[in-house]
């Protein structure tokens, strides 16, 4: 079964507002990780890289800023 969503984009508005950081998680060795921002935003330290990397996309989907590639560089 397949449900077709309609969607207009210009109901988000994605021009008015671009993307002014990249993020990043940097892994600073067993259980220690944290996400940061050029922005100038950053997470928490976290024992879980998988848990600073969800704090590096959820900081992304609500401030608007981009993934760096790779997003988990080491320290």
């Amino acid at each position: 079964m397949a449900t077709a969503l309609a969607v207009d984009v210009g109901d988000f508005e994605f021009s008015q507002q671009e993307a002014h950081g990249v993020v990043s998680v940097h892994n600073l060795g067993f259980g220690r990780s944290t996400a940061a921002c050029s922005c100038g935003w950053a997470g928490h330290r976290r024992r879980l890289k998988a848990a600073a990397t969800q704090d590096a996309w959820a900081h992304c989907l609500l401030d608007r800023c981009s993934v760096s590639s790779p997003l988990v560089v080491l320290w």
